[in-house]
């Protein structure tokens, strides 16, 4: 079983102790571990109770005796009055009576009044009564919330049982003037959290706007009319309703319009009180390439060196808007509300308009705040949010980056979060979603100090940091925060230029972190651990936080004798340290896989293994080749051309750039500013790759091979290579139909800069029904001065 022994220990120690493993209903478990502590006084178990002064016309809800609730309750709301009553009956020994309407005194009841947008509400005191006002139930849980943890200091920092904790109240009593709270934004989204949590930290939903136009633009609409489907590269790819894999549409065409809108209003009619219909792009750059495309977008700009095309899509959706709003009339919802078109501002759509935009279309400003570290991306996001909430629109959102997993060091940057917040609050943004899969562990404060600032973003975030800190880690706040603080201020100076969701399921993202810092941060925990011990439920959540670094320092090591692996096989070093580095690297993965196999099949605090697995690459092959010492002599080449000469050059489409013609060899790639295929410096001029400033690009070809019979792929090449930037050699075997038999990633060059070319050599052995094998070479987020020059790609066989 995944314990350790610590937190053996502790849940021996004490029958009280042993609860946090039993699902409480509702706070059963919790509430007894808790409560011990503040029994050890008389004066420390009623600190809690409101002060009465003589003469004083005051309300504190332990004079409250009743609940008067609707006749029908939503889920959300009957949630929230479970858990009142829990915290109720945990503070004053006794339950609020649930009732009929008519009880004249000591009742909370609720009624439905619009006092704004996003969950607001407002709390009457009537003499000896309270009325909760909301627009709807999932208002009235909000002020049920806001009650729980500014009456009785009840607070959920994580998820689960080990997340919630007693604070001090803020009030002792039910203000004498209405109590009326008003979100900064009206919609607050961290997917995927816990639905509990989420709810008790009074996060919400309220519009759509993920990709969706693979589920507009479908098949059946394609077969009808194919000419308002884009035509990337001379055709039109037939749609297979996927959001990801599917080519845009064409945006110039005016019955794409038709269409759009037409769905946006159906959507309406079947579901009146809807407030918003998405039209945002499939999550790819796909796009149009015909000639009406190039008019638009042309002279062709670059916006963090990706091409700009907000123009195009936001062009049509204003013409959308249009049909909807100004001729259609769909303004308002049966009740009033007003209704959106949604479109994400991403990626080629990041920037700005040039063109005033319609009032009911909402964009969406994707961006990875936690690259606020590097000034000149900041300043170039702060002037961005600006100009979109000056660009004509009513409304203006925002997707942030705030991944947690799939990041498996703890991505601090909780500075940032803060300062965005406040800023996009100020500026007029509303609207906020996050991607968040908690890695409860290593996230630390970041969901709920989110949570907070999201309902309120000109509190003092000090203060809630300080809370956060004293409260949930009691004894061990200081080591705690320290642990944090260290970890945020170390990927501050040292994660580099900013680029799009910044080492983001990179398998060797954890070398950020040098060994030195980790150990620094694994000896705070250790002193963090000593001061938590005499604590029970401090102890635990130290604990939790160490399981959680377990994975990084573990992962460290692995990615680190990876590398090293790597690296010895490409200096040709003696046979010995590279026998030694090997069994260190199957050592390190043996030991990290078996410590996430524990980890993520018994730990409570954990994402969902998808979202923590990370694809890696293999460096076994590489070094056995290289202990094995394959001969010259048997190698019979099977490529027609392994020195890659260049036979013209081709543009792709009006995009660009020239690229070299080599024979059998194929390039796939998003086009960005700079990029560019030259031919190796260490040739004589005309042959091999040489890449720079690439987005993403891939080089690839097949070659026909013989089951069972053993090959060699061979490539001399140089490269500088970045934190983040990730050169990959991938390898799939195919059947004489084209069906992946088996593949793998034997390659992935090291973080160092090669200047002189090496010679790498991967021998193979064709599978079963082995008819093709297919070669990519992908590289990916080069920065300034990064490159990969290939001056050899040989394939042969072994005989």
């Amino acid at each position: 079983m995944f314990q350790s022994p610590l937190r053996l220990a502790l849940l021996c120690k004490s029958a009280i102790v042993s609860l946090l493993v039993f699902r409480f209903t509702p706070y059963l478990a919790l509430s007894l571990l808790i409560a011990i502590p503040l029994l050890g006084s008389q004066s420390r178990a009623q600190y809690w109770k409101p002060i009465h002064t003589t003469g004083a016309q005051r309300l504190s809800l332990d004079e409250l005796h009743y609940l008067v609730l609707p006749e029908h309750n939503s889920k959300q709301f009957s949630r929230s009055i479970e858990d009142l009553q829990a915290l109720y009956s945990q503070r004053f020994e006794r339950s609020l009576e649930v009732v009929e309407h008519g009880r004249a005194k000591q009742t909370i009841s609720f009624e439905i009044s619009r006092v704004g947008e996003g969950g607001a509400f407002s709390i009457h005191r009537d003499r000896s009564n309270v009325r909760v006002r909301g627009a709807d139930e999932a208002a009235w849980a909000n002020a049920v919330y806001a009650m729980c943890a500014d009456l009785l200091g009840a607070r959920w920092y994580w998820a689960g049982e080990i997340g919630f904790e007693w604070a001090q109240p803020k009030f002792g009593h039910f203000p004498n003037r209405p109590w009326r709270e008003h979100p900064t934004f009206v919609q607050r989204r961290l997917y995927p959290a816990n639905t509990h949590f989420a709810r008790r930290n009074r996060l919400n939903t309220v519009y759509s706007f993920n990709h969706n136009l693979a589920r507009v633009f479908t098949e059946e609409l394609f077969k009808k009319q194919p000419e308002v489907f884009a035509e990337v590269n001379g055709r039109r790819k037939i749609p297979a309703g996927s959001g990801a894999t599917d080519p845009q549409i064409d945006f110039t065409n005016p019955k794409a319009v038709e269409f759009a809108a037409q769905a946006a209003l159906d959507h309406f009619a079947a579901k009146p009180s809807s407030t918003s219909f998405s039209l945002s792009i499939n999550d790819n750059v796909l796009f149009d390439t015909s000639e009406r495309t190039q008019a638009v977008v042309s002279p062709l700009r670059y916006f963090r060196g990706r091409p700009d095309y907000t123009d195009l899509v936001f062009g049509f959706m204003n013409r959308v808007a249009e049909r909807v709003f100004d001729e259609a009339g769909a303004w308002q919802t049966p009740e009033g509300e007003d209704r959106y078109l949604t479109a994400l501002s991403y990626y080629w759509t990041e920037p700005a308009p040039t063109i005033r935009m319609h009032p009911r279309v909402m964009p969406v400003l994707t961006s990875d705040r936690a690259q606020w570290h590097d000034p000149e991306y900041r300043k170039q996001d702060k002037e961005l949010i600006s100009a979109w909430t000056a660009s004509g629109v009513e409304r203006v959102a925002t997707w942030d980056y705030y991944f947690g997993a799939p990041y498996l060091h703890p991505r601090q940057f909780n500075e940032w979060i803060v300062e965005s917040l406040q800023y996009m609050s100020d500026a007029g943004v509303d609207v906020f979603f996050s991607q968040l899969p908690s890695f409860w562990g290593l996230d630390g404060a970041k969901a709920w100090l989110a949570t907070q600032l999201l309902w309120d973003a000109q509190q003092d975030a000090e203060e809630l940091l300080n809370e956060y800190y004293t409260n949930f880690f009691g004894a061990a706040a200081e080591p705690m925060r320290t642990f944090y603080e260290l970890a945020e201020r170390h990927r501050n100076e040292n994660e580099g230029e900013a680029d799009w969701i910044k080492l983001y399921k990179d398998e060797s993202g954890v070398a950020l972190f040098t060994p030195d810092v980790l150990q620094q941060m694994r000896a705070l925990l250790e002193a963090a651990e000593l001061q938590a011990i005499d604590a029970a439920r401090y102890a635990v959540r130290v604990e939790a936080v160490s399981e959680a670094f377990r994975i990084t320092e573990l992962y460290a090591k692995f990615d680190q004798s990876r590398r090293g692996l790597f690296g010895l096989c490409l200096d040709g070093a003696d046979v010995s340290l590279i026998k030694q580095s090997l069994c260190e690297y199957r050592e390190a993965k043996a030991a990290y896989q078996a410590y996430f196999e524990d980890f993520v099949s018994v730990s409570d605090d954990r994402p969902p293994r998808r979202y923590i697995e990370l694809y890696q690459s293999n460096p076994e092959r590489l070094a056995l080749a290289t202990l094995e010492g394959a001969s010259e002599g048997e190698f019979y080449s099977l490529a027609q051309d392994p020195k890659l000469i260049h036979q013209g050059y081709a543009e792709r489409n009006f995009l660009g750039p020239q690229l070299p013609v080599v024979d059998g060899w194929n390039f796939d790639y998003r086009a960005s500013e700079g990029f560019k295929v030259l031919a190796s410096e260490w040739g004589t001029g005309g042959k091999g790759l040489r890449i720079e400033n690439s987005d993403i690009v891939s080089v690839f070809r097949t070659y026909p091979v013989v089951s069972n019979k053993d090959y060699e792929l061979r490539l001399r090449t140089a490269w500088q290579v970045s934190l983040d930037n990730r050169v990959h050699l991938h390898i799939a075997w195919l059947d004489r139909d084209g069906e992946k038999i088996e593949s793998e990633t034997p390659l992935r060059l090291p973080l160092v800069c090669r200047e002189a070319p090496v010679l790498i050599r991967l021998p193979f052995t064709a599978p079963n029904n082995a008819y093709d094998l297919r070669v990519r070479l992908v590289i990916s987020r080069q920065y300034p001065g990064d490159y990969l020059d290939m001056s050899e790609m040989d394939f042969g066989l072994l005989r």
